[in-house]
């Protein structure tokens, strides 16, 4: 199948002093921009919503009610570890006719650090001051947002972001909820979220009530677990999954990756994921137990060391950011660096351009590149187009597959457990490493579904024997 956008012809109009700039993620309803604004020299991520796409196409439609809501409450929200929100606005449907695209436009700030688990290595995660850093940083924006009556109910990988000097953003309020107004409390109702994260209470019998701050405490303990080891606990917190039964039988916690988590680490973890959520910890009693009392004791300049170490170690980062040492590969990434760093480099101070440095967010040859799910090809890139289409048609099938070879894009859908994760394979010439020629980049740009899984089918592929003969590798 092709790939066409209905779009394609029609333009995006200047939001509020930006214009919209390459498109860096979305799936569903949404595409997300880098965004521009001249006058100011800065940018922002727009997230264009298409509010006016048809039943009939089988997509559904968007929730108009649950986007204001969303729009409403992101907007309230300002505070160091939530990424900000800058502004909104509709583009009505009548605008299509002079060549706009229609649409809700949210105007967000760029976490140009990228997803803060794109720099984490499946089944292997972060060590545990690292996971210390970041998960203080969470229970800070999510006290504040608990202190303005306001539940997430959607803590997950995805939703979790890096600023450029490392900090944590939480983003999407899509499936917040106001549990609490003019002194009033209330409790929630209805499921939502992605299973592997979402509480166990939210399963009870439809017409039950749930308390809404025990259900993101339980969201964030299912992080640090992650964090902690590069995987999830389980696929649902309900009987059909296994290791969910035993856990609460205590049978799972004598076996790896459990085994892993020792000390006060494990007693908060295992304090957050109390399966009664009158008895699970409170936000006052995360800030007071002594895992969080005891402050990491990582500098701010062994933060990117320590978040990539995953991907160091199981030798990753030699395909997503391969450093040639000999001395002609040097000279021509240093040359690469001056024409590429003069495009940004005025964007970051010195601990910003470190810390991308060092997490790969900036390349060797100095392109600024925050998807680490990425490698090249000793091939030119309607080549690669060809080995990878043929991969790809024998691993998820035909029928998931839609792409463009003029364009150099191959989207894909493929199963994953009983999930499944999106994305689209961007195919082009590079010079990253050579101004030969016959060299090609692949930017595996996930969609919708999993990092972990994302991260996992990425290095599945440069390792198939049909294509790793063609990846270029670091030294």
């Amino acid at each position: 199948m092709d790939l066409d956008d209905h779009h394609s012809q029609l333009r995006y109009p200047v939001i509020h002093g930006y214009r919209i700039g390459e498109e860096i993620g979305g799936g569903g309803f949404s595409k997300v921009f880098r965004a521009i604004d001249d006058t100011h020299s800065s940018v922002a991520a727009c997230k264009v919503i298409n509010l006016f796409i048809s039943p009939t196409l089988g997509y559904g439609t968007p929730n108009i009610k649950e986007l204001q809501k969303e729009v409403q409450v992101h907007k309230a929200l300002k505070n160091d570890y939530i990424l900000q929100f800058i502004h909104s606005e509709v583009v009505e449907r009548e605008k299509e006719k002079s060549g706009y695209v229609p649409g809700l436009y949210m105007v967000l700030e760029l976490a140009v650090g990228g997803d803060l688990f794109d720099k984490i290595a499946p089944d292997i995660g972060v060590p545990e001051d690292l996971a210390k850093f970041y998960f203080s940083q969470l229970a800070s924006g999510m006290e504040f947002i608990h202190d303005r009556g306001i539940a997430h109910r959607d803590l997950k990988p995805e939703n979790l972001l890096l600023a450029a000097n490392g900090n944590l953003k939480i983003s999407d309020f899509g499936l917040c909820a106001v549990f609490r107004h003019k002194g009033k409390t209330r409790l929630l109702s209805g499921r939502c979220g992605s299973l592997p994260y979402v509480a166990p209470e939210l399963g009870n019998p439809a017409g039950q009530g749930y308390a809404a701050e025990p259900v993101d405490i339980w969201g964030m303990g299912v992080v640090l677990y992650t964090l902690l080891v590069g995987n999830t606990p389980w696929d649902e917190p309900s009987d059909a999954s296994p290791e969910f039964c035993a856990f609460r039988t205590g049978e799972l916690l004598q076996y790896d990756p459990w085994t892993r988590i020792r000390g006060q680490a494990r007693s908060i973890l295992l304090a957050m994921l109390n399966v009664d959520p009158n008895e699970r910890i409170t936000m006052s009693g995360i800030k007071s137990h002594s895992w969080c009392m005891t402050p990491s004791q990582l500098s701010r300049e062994q933060i990117p060391e320590a978040l990539t170490s995953g991907l160091v170690s199981s030798g990753m980062m030699k395909v997503a950011d391969p450093i040639i040492s000999n001395s002609a590969s040097q000279a021509y990434a240093a040359s690469q660096r001056v024409k590429n760093e003069s495009q940004w480099g005025s964007q970051f101070n010195q601990q910003e351009s470190q810390f991308m440095r060092m997490t790969g967010n900036i390349t060797q040859s100095g392109a600024l590149n925050t998807s680490t799910t990425r490698f090249w090809l000793r091939l030119t890139s309607s080549q690669s187009y060809q080995l990878l289409y043929s991969y790809l048609k024998e691993e998820v099938g035909e029928s998931n597959i839609q792409s463009s070879a003029e364009r150099g894009l191959i989207r894909i859908n493929k199963p994953a457990g009983g999930k499944s994760v999106q994305g689209v394979f961007q195919i082009k010439d590079s010079d990253e490493f050579s101004q030969d020629g016959g060299q090609s980049s692949v930017n595996m740009k996930r969609e919708k579904g999993s990092i972990l899984h994302w991260r996992a089918f990425w290095w599945t592929i440069v390792r198939n024997g049909h294509i790793e003969p063609y990846v270029i590798r670091g030294d």
